[in-house]
């Protein structure tokens, strides 16, 4: 008798949710009240914490979706907020920008991963390559909004950022982390393992 035995790493990233931290939605848009350390330092008037992040373990990479594999958090203890500042819903609205944007990256992953999901066979070193590429696009992506919009304070500029990244949602709309359908994807050929 041939026991087959699949060997996993269990977790590759921790996605425990602490009481202070709220996952993407497009419902919920951060507030001032997520803000967790309120300071009084012009230098930094907002500082948010945000972030994708995967987990897989065993069989579930084989769901009909990665979408709960991978999360888009927001964190108010490490996020800060000068309570001093002028115009603190403007601020917050540029932070709901930014975490928008990462909710995009962690979508593409998602859709990644299901598309490539045939290399997780031999291992997540594909998974950690795609997290890895995507961090860094959108890093460059988010540096790039930064300038153009000179950090949220030019409104035109912000809105058609608002824009794109709603359209990208949309297009995106199947790898929400609320999805949990089966999506039917393109077959891969094996020119492309």
């Amino acid at each position: 008798m041939l026991l087959l035995f699949l060997l996993f790493p269990l977790i590759i990233f921790s996605q425990n949710l602490q009481e202070d931290e709220f996952l993407w939605s497009k419902e919920r848009k951060l507030q001032k009240e997520d803000y967790k350390l309120l300071i009084h330092d012009t230098n930094v008037q907002i500082r948010s914490s945000i972030n994708f992040s995967y987990q897989l373990r065993g069989f579930n990479v084989f769901n009909n979706n990665f979408n709960k594999n991978i999360i888009n958090k927001f964190s108010g203890n490490s996020s800060a907020l000068d309570l001093d500042s002028k115009n603190i819903p403007a601020m917050i609205d540029y932070q709901q920008a930014n975490f928008n944007l990462s909710e995009i990256y962690a979508r593409k992953m998602r859709k990644e991963l299901l598309i490539h999901k045939n290399k997780l066979w031999k291992g997540f070193d594909y998974a950690d390559k795609v997290f890895n590429n995507l961090t860094s696009e959108f890093m460059k992506t988010q540096a790039l909004m930064n300038e153009e919009t000179s950090y949220g304070v030019n409104i035109q500029k912000l809105q058609d950022w608002k824009e794109k990244i709603n359209n990208e949602l949309e297009e995106l709309s199947e790898f929400d982390y609320d999805n949990t359908s089966k999506i039917k994807i393109k077959k891969v050929s094996k020119e492309d393992i």
